[in-house]
């Protein structure tokens, strides 16, 4: 696959996940205010981005690998994720948005602890720790 193309279906899957998870809240929304029918129409649409085109697009990409694999790369991402939200973080405190602050610390923190329970799944599977130092 080309490199241009590779980029193209990732920025496809990031888009398509993201809609998913907009499209989830919104049926939410609508169902807490008892709009049953908005509810299926965003429920209807982030399944489908999901389950239809999330999906196809990550077969065509190779992004499933073998459970190991699959592990050690989603510690690496909640890792790096991790990275992220410290130094996102250390902004908002700068910017004076403490409340979006505290928010991306407790985010890191599930983060640090799903990299231990996905860690201690793949050690358990007979593989060695693979959880990278989360640094400041």
């Amino acid at each position: 696959m080309s490199p241009r193309t590779k980029q193209n279906l990732l920025n496809a899957m990031k888009g398509e996940a993201f809609e998913s998870a907009t499209y989830s809240r919104f049926a939410a929304h609508a169902r807490m205010d008892s709009d049953w029918d908005s509810a299926k129409a965003f429920q209807d649409s982030a399944n489908c981005d999901r389950t239809g085109h999330f999906a196809r697009e990550a077969a065509l990409d190779g992004l499933v690998a073998q459970t190991p694999e699959n592990l050690r790369n989603a510690i690496d991402a909640e890792t790096d994720e991790c990275k992220l939200y410290k130094q996102f973080a250390l902004e908002a405190r700068q910017d004076g948005d403490l409340g979006v602050a505290t928010a991306f610390e407790d985010i890191c923190r599930d983060k640090e602890d799903r990299c231990t329970a996905l860690d201690g799944r793949l050690q358990d599977m007979g593989s060695h720790s693979h959880i990278k130092t989360f640094g400041a």
